[in-house]
């Protein structure tokens, strides 16, 4: 394992810094990451796609928790087009650590935000003339995505519209359209046909901006589910993001893609350890206290993104043994059952998610003890918990 540091951007341009940076020395518990993973889909998926095809790497919500500017870093490396964020937090983190390619910025960002895009020379998505008018009066040079909705009910504008704001940007010598660029629906709704049709919708708006003379050089249209399931729909780009911490996103991909998991390890430790007495009063009606038992403390709890309700089979690794984790989960901590485990003692370290010895607890484990999906858990993954990257 290691702490990868790069120079931030407010130490090398004098841009105010939005973060900081933390170790495994400053609090003992951090999240294992495995950039080898990450590289290895990378791989897969480059090795998949016609080579005329680009790659965005969706970076949303801090890398899927693993961290934007390392996985962004490690991406660059193997050969990534271009990223795409949600917020400019995350276009930080990949410009800190060195990496100079095309980013684009989904929505969230506003124009007030404009000395900061215009920086780090990001690119702004644009739905509507208004979106368009207020980004040019905030920037010198406005770099667009033009989104379309296709029938996610969501940002972008709809198929009827789109035409207009290609016709608008074109027409500004101030404005660089870069692209166009829609996101299949994930409404509960949404089936293979509704995707075929929405499918349907982009060809017909690209038919009638190819009639116009209005296409962008780059249109994408698929993520995760959509690169997998629907090469016809690969264009001359693709964003996926999931796929790259090893989620296929899909029970039926038609590119057999064999995914790794980014998150490797989640870690903390013993800060306490003690043998329950009678000193201690009467013991607590809650399940699994018990006269005798040896109880551990460890540093994580559910502001460190752990859920509150501590599932009755959720467990800890402690010297290569499960131990149980006992209710209530608190701010900061959590016990954890080391009456089966003698030998435990303070700062040793507990998993919560890998291996240890022979004992392994698996990403699915963990997230159906935290009540969520395996992508949920990795957007419960909590900044200020620093990672280190194997």
């Amino acid at each position: 394992m290691s702490i990868i540091h790069y120079p931030t951007l407010h130490e090398t341009s004098g841009l105010p810094s939005l973060a900081f940076t933390s170790s495994p020395r400053t609090r003992e518990s951090w999240y294992e990451i495995d950039l080898g993973a990450i590289r290895h889909n990378y791989r897969q998926l480059r090795a998949h796609l016609p080579d005329t095809v680009k790659i965005f790497a969706c970076l949303k919500r801090n890398g899927y928790g693993c961290g934007a500017g390392p996985v962004a870093h490690a991406l660059a490396a193997e050969g990534a087009d271009g990223f795409a964020v949600a917020s400019l937090p995350d276009a930080i983190a990949i410009r800190e650590t060195g990496v100079d390619h095309p980013i684009l910025l989904y929505p969230g960002p506003l124009p007030a935000s404009a000395q900061a895009v215009e920086s780090l020379e990001l690119t702004v998505t644009v739905s509507s003339l208004d979106e368009l008018e207020h980004w040019r009066a905030a920037l010198s040079t406005t770099r667009i995505f033009v989104k379309v909705d296709l029938g996610f009910f969501r940002a972008g504008a709809t198929p009827q519209e789109i035409g207009r704001i290609l016709s608008a940007a074109y027409a500004y010598n101030d404005v660089e359209l870069q692209g166009l660029y829609a996101h299949l629906s994930e409404l509960p709704t949404s089936s293979s046909s509704a995707a075929e049709e929405q499918f349907a919708r982009m060809q017909r708006v690209l038919a009638q901006a190819e009639s116009a003379g209005t296409r962008p050089p780059l249109v994408m249209m698929s993520s995760t589910e959509g690169v997998l399931r629907y090469p016809l729909m690969d264009l001359d780009a693709v964003d996926p993001g999931a796929l790259f911490i090893g989620l296929p996103e899909t029970d039926h991909p038609a590119r057999p893609i064999a995914l790794r998991p980014a998150l490797k390890a989640i870690s903390t430790p013993l800060v306490a350890v003690k043998r329950i007495d009678a000193s201690l009063g009467p013991i607590p009606d809650i399940p699994a206290f018990r006269p005798g038992m040896t109880i551990g403390i460890l540093g994580m709890g559910w502001g460190d993104g752990l859920p509150r309700k501590v599932s009755s089979q959720a467990a800890g690794l402690v010297r290569g043994q499960r131990a149980r984790l006992l209710p209530p989960a608190h701010l900061e901590h959590l016990r954890i059952d080391l009456t089966d485990v003698p030998d435990a003692r303070f700062g040793d370290q507990v998993l919560l998610l890998g291996q240890q010895g022979n004992e392994i607890i698996t990403l699915e484990e963990v997230a159906a003890q935290w009540s969520t999906d395996v992508v949920g858990l990795y957007a419960q993954l909590r900044d200020h918990i620093p990672r280190v990257y194997s």
